[in-house]
């Protein structure tokens, strides 16, 4: 019975058993041999009648067809034309052919037997071949493009690359097909790529990105992913910014960039546990739904469901626990969610799980889909005519020739197209909006028309754009700046390169960029290099271990350290020779506030001493990985020493040395305070020099000023150096004594003061006579708190008391006694 319905059958019906022709029907005879008995056939591997192009489909055996549709398919015919097919694949049991040859081939088969059923299409190639030729000329515009160009499908195989694509990876294009987006991109970021591409292809700008090429050296990239139509794909648009990296302002533009992409994802993200119990919920997934993340988190999935959804929710979930989800895990689904106000939205959703031991995780990316869905229903309606006249076997050829258009269109280069006479035949919108016309605009104006030059005596004069085409000078990359329909001016780099038809050229593609950015990059660090070798302060770069990589000439008159002998030196070495507490100082600095500004002393290669102002900052690198240090050094030795001085002139009396009234009241108040929050008792001496006013008057005045120099040494080593010495005006000094252990102390200091006072003082002078000068001492005592609470108090009974001394009959010392006041 099977072998007449076979009989009857007007399309090719064969059966194989391991993927060998052992049954051939006639109209399969027919349409592959000619001949009524088509013995030539049988016993053929049925590789053996499949066009090469699509030999790859049946390299897993037909088991693995069974379960498709209908396949559109090509057969070689015995003369070797191609024959364009529908295919399906049935795996047959022996019982169900009954009675015939087919049965008897099966009964002594030992492999796995299938039903081979082809229906010709030819009526359609026509359509197709249209396509293809379109596809070709999509491809081959594509392929000139100066930018890397590559498809992608939903799990990251690549599936079309462009030349560029070849030559900036270093591969080619066989190699390129066999790889992932994973397998060429560089680890660091991988987590970028993990979000997915759906979630790339939302961003609305350029994403910093980095490639691997085929000796794994790193590739700097601006990229750009573009979901094409409703199918799993995606464009991937890349140029090559290395030498853009040069730049300090793109390296932050890019680092914040890429900062947030990875903090912050545009998609819902929700995460539930294996009963489907809400775990976590992002801010995406709250503007979405309309809800709070701590409005859902423990409750049920189902809350975002609309019905009947709703209420099967926790079966699926019993299935999940039950079965696993392998059916729906790392697969997009269009489905339907329920905002918080209860309104019903379209949403796309992609599920993983995550295994923590034995629990497991479900995370979900959902992006609402509403306005994609609004656009898909307007076109469906535009393209509705159209579809109905193509039937559905070709519409994957028209997919691809859309996604070309896409790429043309999302490209940032300007693609113009051109005939043999030099006027455009297509422009996408980036070459559009470059030379300031409306995309429609373009289309038969003549190049030279379009294409104006904008420097010197040529400026506003047309390329000679023809004439290339004539002489065949193509495929150079040429910088020039351009001018636009406004009169407004940039700086491109162009290439124009033949299109080919059937090896003859119809045209020309145009290839254009902006580049002015790049221009004014490398101009400002063309001034940022004059700047760093001509500015006269010091600057130093460093890794982040402290080893120098650049010195400017400023160093070496600071430093005394050549920029050639600083390479590879550390920052210690050069700038804090023997002086590591700064430089830990400003180590901590850094790490603490990535900057710091310090003033210090230090010493010179030669090992004279300067005064530095010092101001650091951290620079990070394009990733945040490593950072460099940049440092910048004044030289502030005069100024240092000019402060020194003042700071001497007004607290130090200028003859003896010693603190001067103002330090000494300030040193007073100081001590005072320190002894009341310590409990201790401090003295105050007032020494007035008896008899000094004799050695001035008669042997003058320079030897007036020896005694008084010799008397401030004398009262130094009287006293302890902790203790203060100051002279107060002519011949008055005070003695501040802190920590005293008893008033008692004091006395005794006072009585080694008066005795090493009663030497004579030697007042030579410069004429060789021997002069001696012979002073006593009247000294009054204070002591707090016995008398007085403050530094007032102390020092007006000190001055009372050394008046009381003096009346005493001089050279001796007194305490001070509250009826000296009277």
């Amino acid at each position: 019975m099977a072998d007449y319905v076979a009989d009857l059958s007007p399309d090719m019906i064969c059966l194989c058993v391991d993927s060998v022709i052992t049954y051939l029907n006639p109209a399969g005879r027919v349409l592959l041999d000619r001949k009524a008995d088509g013995a030539s056939l049988i016993g053929k591997p049925l590789i053996d009648i499949i066009h090469i192009d699509y030999q790859p489909i049946l390299e897993d055996g037909l088991g693995e067809l069974v379960e498709a549709d209908s396949l559109p398919l090509m057969l070689v015919d015995a003369c070797g034309h191609p024959v364009e097919v529908e295919m399906r694949v049935l795996p047959i049991p022996a019982e169900a052919l009954g009675q015939g040859a087919m049965a008897g081939t099966l009964a002594a088969a030992r492999g796995p037997a299938y039903l081979v059923h082809a229906h010709p299409v030819g009526e359609r190639m026509q359509a197709v071949q249209e396509i293809l030729e379109s596809e070709r000329r999509y491809r081959s515009l594509v392929n000139l493009a100066l930018d890397f160009m590559c498809l992608v499908d939903g799990q990251g195989r690549i599936t079309l690359a462009n030349k560029s694509a070849q030559v900036l990876l270093d591969l080619d294009a066989d190699t390129l097909m066999e790889r992932t987006l994973p397998d060429i991109v560089h680890p660091d970021y991988q987590a970028m790529i993990e979000l997915g591409l759906e979630t790339l292809a939302g961003e609305s700008g350029l994403l910093p990105l980095k490639f691997v090429d085929r000796q794994g050296e790193a590739i700097d990239v601006e990229a750009r992913f573009t979901a094409l139509g409703r199918a799993d794909s995606f464009m991937l648009e890349a140029r090559d910014i290395r030498q853009q990296l040069r730049s300090a302002e793109a390296v932050r533009e890019r680092e914040q960039r890429l900062q947030g992409i990875l903090d912050t994802v545009a998609e819902a993200i929700i995460s539930a546990d294996d009963m489907g119990i809400i775990q976590s919920f992002n801010r995406a997934a709250e503007a979405i739904f309309g809800y709070s993340s701590s409005e859902v988190v423990g409750r049920n999935l189902s809350v975002l469901m609309p019905e009947p959804h709703a209420s099967h929710h926790d079966g699926y979930m019993k299935t999940f626990r039950s079965n696993g989800a392998s059916g729906v895990l790392g697969k997009g689904r269009e489905l339907e969610g329920r905002r918080k106000d209860g309104s019903i939205f379209p949403l796309e959703l992609n599920v993983t799980e995550l295994r923590l031991g034995r629990n497991r995780l479900l995370t979900g990316i959902i992006r609402d889909i509403t306005d994609r869905k609004r656009a898909e229903e307007a076109e469906r309606r535009y393209k509705e005519e159209l579809e109905q006249k193509v039937e559905e076997r070709t519409r994957d050829l028209r997919r691809l020739s859309r996604q070309t258009q896409g790429i043309l269109d999302s490209a940032g280069d300007g693609i113009v197209g051109l005939d043999m006479d030099g006027k455009i035949t297509f422009a996408n919108p980036a070459a559009a909006a470059m030379l300031g016309y409306e995309q429609g605009d373009l289309q038969g104006r003549a190049a030279n028309e379009v294409f104006l030059a904008g420097e010197g005596r040529r400026k506003g004069k047309g390329l000679r754009i023809r004439a290339a085409m004539r002489l065949g000078v193509m495929g150079q990359r040429i910088e020039q700046t351009l001018v636009a329909r406004t009169g407004h001016t940039f700086d491109a780099e162009y290439a124009a390169s033949p299109i080919e038809d059937d090896g003859d050229i119809s045209g020309v593609v145009v290839v254009f960029r902006d580049i002015s950015d790049r221009k004014a990059a490398e101009a400002r660090l063309k001034v940022a290099g004059t700047v760093f070798e001509t500015t006269a302060e010091g600057i130093l770069v460093s890794d982040a271990r402290g080893r120098i990589s650049m010195a400017n000439a400023a160093c070496a008159r600071i430093t005394g350290w050549m920029s050639e002998q600083c390479l590879d030196r550390t920052v210690q070495e050069v700038l804090f020779p023997g002086n590591e507490p700064v430089f830990e100082e400003m180590v901590a600095e850094l790490m603490a506030r990535q900057s710091c500004e310090l003033e210090f002393w230090s010493s010179r290669l030669d090992g004279g001493e300067y005064a530095a102002r010092l101001a650091a900052s951290v620079v990070p690198d394009s990733v945040g990985t490593s950072h460099r240090i940049v440092i910048v050094v004044n030289d502030i030795t005069q100024r240092k020493r000019d402060e020194e001085r003042i700071r001497f002139q007004a607290n130090y009396d200028s003859l003896t040395g010693l603190p001067n009234r103002a330090l000494f009241n300030d040193r007073l108040d100081q001590a005072v305070s320190a002894a009341r929050r310590a409990g201790t008792m401090v003295g105050l001496m007032f020494i007035d020099l008896d008899g000094f006013k004799a050695v001035n008057d008669t042997l003058g005045h320079d030897a007036g000023d020896l005694l008084l120099k010799g008397a401030a040494g004398r009262l130094r080593k009287c006293v302890r150096e902790s203790d203060t010495v100051a002279r107060l005006g002519g011949d008055e000094f005070t003695i501040i004594m802190g920590n005293l252990d008893s008033p008692e102390g004091a006395g005794q200091v006072a009585g080694r003061i008066i005795e090493s006072l009663t030497v004579p003082f030697d007042l030579s002078v410069d004429d060789g006579k021997v002069r001696e000068g012979r002073v006593s001492a009247s000294i009054g005592i204070a002591v707090l708190p016995n008398h007085g609470d403050t530094s007032d108090d102390i020092l007006r009974h000190a001055d009372a008391a050394m008046y009381h001394a003096k009346e005493q009959g001089k050279a001796n010392y007194q305490f001070f006694r509250p009826e000296l006041l009277d």
